[in-house]
């Protein structure tokens, strides 16, 4: 019975840091206009837990991810500096089984993206700098169940429904380039929205480690009327940003402290 209690508790959510490297590949799409990126990424993580009263807790999430893709649409450009933020904040709480313990939590998450073509592709075409800001809540769960007294195994699965987007797109990028003289930077609202995210792990006392799985599904975006002056000619243009699809996947070890 004694044994039985410890190893209920083992499982139980911890207060305390944790530090996580990663290493994934990434794949960002936009399906109705063949463009794409692609590239290997590194990733650091920093997660603080405070464990209250009643088995409820809290969680900060911090996580930084950098790498550089190759651009494939107008042409293919490689090396193009690609990197991401997170900051979540969590609640959640342990709900107690025989055997197991399940975890569910919501929380408020934003997640900064920002991509570099700036210069010409193998066709000629001139790139410009993107950003991405979301704003989005997950709503997840975790499950963890004893191996064999010493290890636990930890399934999350979580679902990300996005609040709001803006995708921040640097035009004026091309003044000088191919007879652009003025353009203004174009920002787009993104409404439409969903994520998805799962991992395993394979947890010990102070470390752990496993595959992941992070997906982004964006809706198309507003339509932004501007004006553009090109060989000294000006026409206007409504700009918008297409449905995108990113897809990441990798390994992560995690180390708490």
């Amino acid at each position: 019975m004694c044994v039985a209690q410890a190893e209920s508790a083992s499982m139980n959510t911890r207060s305390g840091n944790e530090f996580t490297m990663s290493v994934s590949s990434y794949l960002y799409e936009e399906p109705s206009v063949g463009m794409s990126t692609k590239g290997d990424k590194f990733g650091v993580n920093h997660v603080g837990t405070v464990v209250l009263e009643g088995d409820w807790f809290i969680k900060d999430d911090i996580r930084f991810v950098n790498g550089s893709v190759d651009y494939v649409g107008s042409g293919y450009k490689a090396g193009a500096p690609d990197w991401y933020a997170e900051v979540r904040g969590l609640l959640g709480r342990d709900i107690q089984f025989s055997n197991s313990v399940i975890s569910p939590y919501i929380g408020f998450g934003y997640r900064y993206l920002f991509n570099d073509l700036r210069g010409y592709s193998s066709s000629g075409a001139i790139g410009y700098r993107r950003e991405s800001n979301y704003l989005y809540i997950p709503l997840g769960v975790t499950h963890r169940s004893n191996l064999d007294g010493t290890a636990v195994l930890a399934t999350t699965l979580e679902f990300d429904k996005l609040i709001s987007g803006k995708q921040i797109s640097k035009l004026s990028d091309l003044i000088g380039y191919a007879g652009y003289s003025d353009i203004q930077d174009v920002n787009n609202a993104q409404t439409s929205g969903s994520g998805f995210r799962a991992d395993v792990m394979y947890e010990m006392d102070d470390w752990a480690f496993g595959p992941f799985l992070n997906l982004w599904w964006i809706g198309k975006s507003d339509a932004v009327f501007r004006s553009v002056i090109r060989y000294g000619t000006s026409k206007g243009y409504f700009f918008s940003e297409p449905q995108n699809n990113t897809t990441e996947f990798g390994m992560k070890m995690r180390f708490k402290f």
